[in-house]
């Protein structure tokens, strides 16, 4: 066994293609790929490889493609490799994801990653469905590569082939990977253009190489379906993994990669075996978090000094919050407050919110300093109590039942470029001529909204009445700031 222990699950995926697509025999499916990997040397794409696109033919016609793609992180060291590919023998609703055992291939046993597995699995869109991976060629021509170019590693197997899905997909495999603080490499296992001429299959593969290296998953379906309605004679698809390509390109990016490298290109006209009139594309490309952006989020964290307040004030705040809800609700007057306290007589902007039976019973905030933080708090607890407009007023009878939790902005910094956000620490500020919307960090928790493209356009629209794309064009101001929240026991 060369890739960890048998699964704890139990049972085995035996090969299928083995025979077929690559050599059955161990030896000479070995001696193959090591010869396809000495045709190749690896590149420097300037930061760490998140993820592979990677074609899944036989060896005789993509192998030189494929060996071009692992090449690039060969003796590196990854926990898990998440595989995802298209299935071709069964439709799949969302995402389906192998839960029987462990893979076999010719080179040995690959275990599968339990645990990040069960992550995805507490999501919707991904279901378990052994039955349409049995017959899948399109993941297990991609094991021999990986089992030849990496010590040891688990696998997690996903086959998806419906375009709908491939953004929620995306957002659960990203979350599952942040959460589980393990190094994964993404797979997305796909040929190219199908069966067109060698000269229409090399013009399509090229413009579709080129808007994967955009980074841009709906221009990559709008590119597809620009081609596919040319009526060239023999296409029948430009990406038989589209929908693979797409969710791993959407992950990878929220994961930080920031950079797509095509590593190489061939296509069946180029085997002995090939014919120039039906031809098949190979294309093999790596999604790369460079290392300019990790070192300028590195740097971005060590100049922002984490903005905190004392014991002391937040004891007081929330006091002052409280008594002046009380207050109002028994004279109809904001009561007066004083301080001695150096941190709560700077102005700061602030929000307050109220929760009854752990369920939101107000919230009002500001996110300008225009007074002292003493006093914002006692006017924005009084506002959270009786004028948000979603709830009645607070009674005098269920204050006793409030729990009061107060959020105060740092203060807000103009940023250049969205490069700067860093996801789920940093809230938001657009602001265009007189409109302006607010999201506070904790809108990142939300899962429609976890991707910085998905974050940005849904402010703009919803908060700012802007256009989605306008934070694209820089024809809007862009304000980051951070929260530090505290609450009553």
């Amino acid at each position: 066994m060369l890739n960890g222990e048998k699964s704890a699950s139990g049972g085995l995926r035996e090969p299928v293609v083995a025979g077929q697509f690559y050599p059955a025999n161990k030896n000479e499916l070995s001696e193959m790929i090591d010869g396809f990997l000495s045709k190749t040397k690896k590149l420097n794409l300037q930061g760490n490889i998140i993820g592979l696109v990677s074609p899944h033919a036989g060896y005789v016609f993509s192998g030189q493609t494929a060996s071009w793609a692992f090449k690039q992180i060969e003796g590196e060291k990854f926990d898990t490799v998440i595989l995802v590919g298209s299935s071709h023998n069964y439709p799949v609703k969302g995402a389906a994801v192998w839960t029987g055992g462990s893979f076999s291939t010719p080179l040995g046993e690959i275990s599968t990653d339990n645990e990040l597995t069960k992550k995805l699995l507490t999501s919707k869109i991904i279901q378990s469905n052994n039955n349409v991976h049995i017959p899948e060629h399109s993941l297990e021509v991609e094991l021999p590569f990986l089992q030849k170019v990496l010590k040891k590693f688990k696998l997690v197997a996903i086959l998806i082939n419906d375009n709908r899905y491939y953004s929620d997909v995306a957002k659960v495999i990203a979350k599952a990977v942040s959460d589980s603080k393990k190094s994964v490499l993404l797979v997305a296992s796909t040929d190219m253009t199908h069966y067109p001429a060698k000269k229409y299959a090399e013009t399509v593969d090229k413009d579709i190489l080129k808007t994967i290296e955009k980074l841009d998953p709906e221009e990559l379906i709008k590119t597809d379906e620009k081609w596919m309605s040319k009526g060239i004679p023999e296409l029948h698809c430009t990406l038989c993994g589209l929908t693979s390509v797409l969710t791993v390109m959407a992950s990878s990016k929220i994961l930080g990669t920031d950079k797509a490298v095509t590593i190489h290109y061939s296509n069946s006209a180029d085997s002995a075996y090939g014919d120039d009139r039906r031809v098949v594309g190979y294309g093999a490309v790596a999604f790369v978090k460079t290392a300019q952006k990790s070192r300028r989020a590195e740097e971005q964290k060590s100049e922002e000094k984490e903005f905190l307040l004392t014991k002391e004030s937040q004891k007081e705040l929330l006091k002052i919050a409280r008594s002046s809800i009380e207050g109002y609700l028994s004279t109809g007057k904001v009561p007066k407050f004083s301080t001695s306290n150096p941190e709560l007589l700077n102005n700061g902007a602030v929000f307050v919110t109220l929760e009854k039976n752990n369920r939101l019973r107000g919230c009002i905030g500001t996110t300008e300093p225009r007074m002292p933080l003493y006093e914002a708090v006692s006017r924005l607890a009084i506002s959270a109590a009786v004028e948000d407009h979603r709830f009645h007023p607070v009674t005098k009878t269920e204050l006793k039942d409030i729990h009061i939790e107060i959020s105060v902005l740092s203060p807000m910094k103009k940023i250049l470029s969205a490069d700067e956000i860093i996801e789920g620490k940093h809230g938001v500020v657009v602001r265009k001529g007189f409109r302006s919307g607010l999201f506070l960090p904790q809108v990142w928790e939300h899962p429609e909204l976890s991707r910085k493209d998905d974050f940005l356009s849904e402010l703009c629209e919803q908060k700012a009445g802007l256009a989605r794309d306008i934070w694209k064009t820089g024809d809007v101001d862009i304000y980051i700031f951070t929260v530090f929240a505290f609450e009553e026991n």
